[in-house]
């Protein structure tokens, strides 16, 4: 087989690869492309096309063993914790009506935030509240049972 044949071969290959790489927001084909790029040197100096894909693999392989844990770990989407999570579980107060379709308000200390109901109750102003989640900059709140809360 002829050496351009291989050398054409591994460089689409490589093309692909990166174009691959390019368009997605992971690390995804960069191991295979650096394996692709040792085939064709492989393949420029004519090694034969068996041994071409022996040290494509050997590269890829050895590349994505030492560094996707590296990678991986990087390309985590980054979540950034605030203070403000401190106030999940917390008791609430409402000081603006809260209905399945209105956005109301609640106090938790002294912090006024922005509230809404996931399970289509409404929240009367002076209600006792529990805060779920962190929605953007809304709290997810619902119901607690009254005669269980003690206030600190």
């Amino acid at each position: 087989m002829s050496p351009w044949i291989m050398i054409a071969i591994w460089s689409v290959f490589i093309i692909v690869t990166v174009i691959i790489e390019l368009e997605t927001a992971d690390l995804v084909t960069i191991w295979f492309t650096a394996g692709a790029v040792g085939a064709l040197i492989a393949a420029a100096f004519e090694v034969p096309p068996l041994l071409q894909v022996a040290i494509f693999l050997v590269i890829s392989i050895l590349l994505l063993l030492i560094t996707r844990p590296l990678t991986k770990n990087i390309s985590q989407k980054n979540f950034v914790r605030t203070n403000a999570d401190r106030v999940i579980g917390m008791i609430a107060t409402v000081t603006i009506e809260v209905t399945p379709e209105e956005i109301g308000e609640v106090k938790v200390g002294t912090v006024l935030w922005r509230a809404i109901s996931l399970d289509q109750h409404s929240f009367q102003v002076g209600e006792k509240v529990q805060v779920d989640a962190i929605s953007g900059t809304k709290l997810i709140i619902s119901k607690i049972d009254n005669k269980d809360f003690i206030a600190l």
